[in-house]
């Protein structure tokens, strides 16, 4: 009979232990909720990047046709007609290299006449200088031999000069870009026969807004991108910038050189080119994301982290650029702004930070 009875006692037992480590629990439970805020929900993630000092520019491309630095025109300076053409477009020639011959059969048989009598009234004035020295002959004779002997040499010099037209010659060294004449061809004075040019030096010149080009200086690198290879990233450099705009569009002239170019490119003449200018630099400028920024009626704004609570922040903003935003007023370096979800945001919410998403890499 005791053996019976010992089973409720320890049944009791138990019920009593496991009620009182519920109500221990529930205890337990209950401190942690009055120890939360009545209003605290769930911490929202967020994410967040620093602000940092950048080197920022604004960006402008423009684009133009690859020149030589100066094209040269080679005009004929007689008229007669053409007996050979010595070069085609594309052919490098070096400066006095002979480009076409002109009909000069009339110039050469008056040079040998003309020299004939050079040779003449030389022989005569050098027998009156003679002469002269020994009082043999007036001062009148010796002037009169002295004058035809001068005339005959201006004589010669003049068709020497004209037979040296008719010999069409390279003023300097470059590339035969065009070729306006043919063999058989009749020329006339000062028509254009050649055009010549200076592949030295390659430009692009370009076009800029009067609000651009007052930042910019001569000596400046840019960057060049040719539309025949995408892929290469050629340097340039400010060469000039011309000293007014066109009255119409605003636009001033800017001429960049063409300097250091990737192995296997090979640049020519038009040939489009894209050049890059970096404007209204700001060193180590306080720079944000775009996506951190908000508009409000009052202005721009920005959502920063302090320990894990959001507050708002009005701020003045500079020049956007690469990718970035410069801040000039209302954050310091090193503060945490918010990056994402500005839709769902108030200040004074308890947020979890993750790392910064979509954030422009460094």
């Amino acid at each position: 009979m005791p053996r019976i009875q010992a089973v409720p006692t320890v049944l009791a037992l138990v019920a009593l232990w496991a009620g009182a480590a519920a109500c221990s629990g529930g205890s337990q439970e209950s401190r942690a909720a009055a120890a939360r805020p009545a209003d605290a929900g769930p911490l929202l993630p967020v994410a967040a990047v620093p602000v940092q000092r950048r080197d920022l520019a604004r960006s402008v491309t423009v684009t133009g046709p690859v020149e030589p630095v100066r094209t040269i025109g080679v005009n004929s300076q007689t008229s007669g007609s053409v007996l050979a053409v010595h070069v085609q477009e594309g052919d490098r020639v070096a400066e006095g290299a002979l480009l076409a011959e002109l009909d000069g059969r009339e110039a050469e048989a008056q040079l040998a006449r003309a020299r004939a009598v050079l040779e003449s009234a030389r022989d005569a004035f050098g027998r009156d200088s003679q002469l002269h020295a020994s009082a043999i002959i007036t001062d009148a004779d010796f002037e009169r031999t002295r004058s035809a002997y001068m005339v005959a040499r201006s004589e010669a010099e003049l068709w020497e000069t004209r037979r040296a037209f008719t010999r069409i010659t390279a003023p300097s060294a470059g590339v035969v870009t065009a070729k306006h004449i043919e063999a058989g061809s009749a020329v006339s004075p000062n028509q254009r026969l050649f055009d010549l040019a200076d592949m030295s030096l390659l430009v692009v010149r370009v076009q800029l807004s009067e609000l651009d080009v007052v930042h910019l200086a001569r000596g400046v690198a840019v960057a060049v991108l040719l539309d025949a290879y995408p892929d290469a990233r050629l340097e340039g450099r400010v060469r000039r910038i011309f000293p007014s705009a066109d009255p119409q569009s605003r636009l001033v002239p800017v001429e960049v050189a063409l300097e250091a170019r990737p192995p296997g490119v090979e640049v020519r003449p038009g040939f489009l080119a894209r050049v890059g200018f970096a404007l209204d630099r700001r060193p180590r400028a306080l720079a944000v994301p775009p996506s951190a920024v908000g508009i409000a009626s009052t202005g721009a704004f920005v959502y920063t982290v302090d320990s894990d609570t959001l507050a708002q922040k009005p701020v003045t903003l500079g020049v956007t650029a690469e990718g970035w935003v410069e801040v000039k007023g209302g954050l310091q370096e090193g503060e945490q702004v918010v990056v994402s979800g500005h839709a769902n945001l108030r200040p004074g919410a308890r947020v979890r930070v993750r790392p910064g998403l979509g954030a422009p890499t460094q």
